[in-house]
């Protein structure tokens, strides 16, 4: 099945059992974009809403044969209007459903779950007029707000999650060994100073003293070969909250001027996996980096080949989040359900829906490669 006809018979019910009685009924509502051809097929113009679905369908496809029955209802998403589009291409019909119409819907159908759109926003809307037997699980967006939406399930982790958590490492480390230092780059932007701010109050939680992180300038106006040639040499936690490349490889270069012995490199993920980095900077010195996929996620060759079935591709990361989260709702007990794309630990605001605080930590060291880290418990 092609990409143009993957959703030929979409927001229709499919049910994935046709003999199955009873069950369980759950509803996709992404913006796809569908718009009819001339063979009168639905053509999806969104790739990232299609091959989420994808992933999704070849999740949901591998349960086929189970003793639990699941109906699907695949609907379109106007990010323009915020309304729900029902195509109907046998009646050449489209309706329009605004967000407390469309609950209002799916409560008479009895949908256990809703997953989508992907914009915060508009998940919100609808998790505002569901039932109390509807969850409407937003699978994408790191900016997901559930205070006062009970039904709101936020399935990524929340934003600024790696730098909060580093920042709980460092203060653990910095309580081990007290001669040691922190200090945090400043890039001078908006996204730097929330990344320092989640870092600190990460820091803050574990009981250690604030005021002993230093801040320098990362910018690229700054000196940092000269700060750092006439700097004492202690042991320093350096740490580079954003995912920016050219500003690691800018800092890494200052840094060769250090002891390896004495330094470490603490960053996100997205740094230590970029091939734009010369790697004997990045691997000439301890790196501890936070990141909230999982590292092992493309050795399911069985199930990447099923999307590629689907998608006429295999590696997408949009099908591969599709896939993991209908597994993570299919899991009888998702508490704290580890999917190959991604690991679910779930928090919940009071009053307010749930939220993933997964995350993992890896350490390299040029003597023993790389290990999980484990992340430090709250006292």
């Amino acid at each position: 099945m092609g990409v143009k006809h993957l959703l030929t018979a979409a927001c229709t019910a499919l049910s994935l059992f046709a003999s199955a009685q009873g069950g369980a009924r759950w509803a996709v509502v992404l913006p796809f974009g569908v718009q009819a051809d001339s063979s009168g097929f639905g053509a999806t113009k969104n790739a990232m809403a299609t091959e989420f679905y994808a992933g999704f369908r070849a999740a949901l496809d591998s349960f086929a044969g189970t003793e639990w029955p699941i109906t699907l209802d695949v609907y379109d998403f106007d990010e323009a209007t915020g309304q729900v589009v029902d195509h109907d291409f046998s009646m050449e019909l489209n309706r329009y459903l605004s967000p407390s119409d469309f609950m209002d819907e799916l409560a008479q159908l009895d949908v256990r779950y809703v997953v989508g759109p992907f914009r915060a926003s508009d998940s919100e809307s609808l998790a505002k007029h569901a039932a109390a037997t509807t969850y409407v699980v937003n699978p994408v967006s790191r900016e997901v707000h559930t205070d006062g939406l009970p039904q709101l399930i936020a399935a990524a982790p929340v934003r600024f999650l790696e730098a909060e958590i580093l920042g709980r490492l460092a203060a653990q480390d910095a309580l081990v060994r007290p001669k040691s230092r922190t200090v945090l780059f400043d890039l001078g932007d908006k996204t730097s100073m929330l990344q320092r701010q989640a870092f600190v109050r990460g820091f803050h939680t574990m009981g250690a003293d604030t005021t002993k992180i230093q801040t320098w300038d990362g910018r690229p106006s700054s000196n940092l070969a000269a700060r750092v040639g006439g700097d004492d040499l202690v042991l320093t936690r350096f740490v580079l909250l954003d995912d920016k490349v050219l500003s690691a490889a800018r800092i890494l270069q200052g840094l060769r001027q250090r002891p390896a012995s004495q330094t470490e490199f603490w960053t996100v993920s997205s740094t230590v996996n970029s091939p734009s980095l010369d790697a004997f900077l990045l691997l000439r010195q301890p790196i501890i980096w936070a990141q909230t996929d999982r590292l092992e996620f493309a050795q399911y060759e069985n199930v990447d080949a099923h999307i590629a079935s689907v998608l006429g591709t295999s590696r997408s990361r949009w099908a591969w989040l599709g896939y993991d989260m209908a597994m993570m709702l299919l899991e009888n007990d998702p508490e704290h359900y580890t999917g190959p794309r991604r690991s679910y630990d779930w928090g919940q605001t009071p009053g307010g829906g749930q939220f993933n605080q997964a995350i993992e930590l890896y350490r390299f060291e040029p003597s023993r490669g790389v290990n999980p880290v484990a992340v430090p418990a709250l006292p």
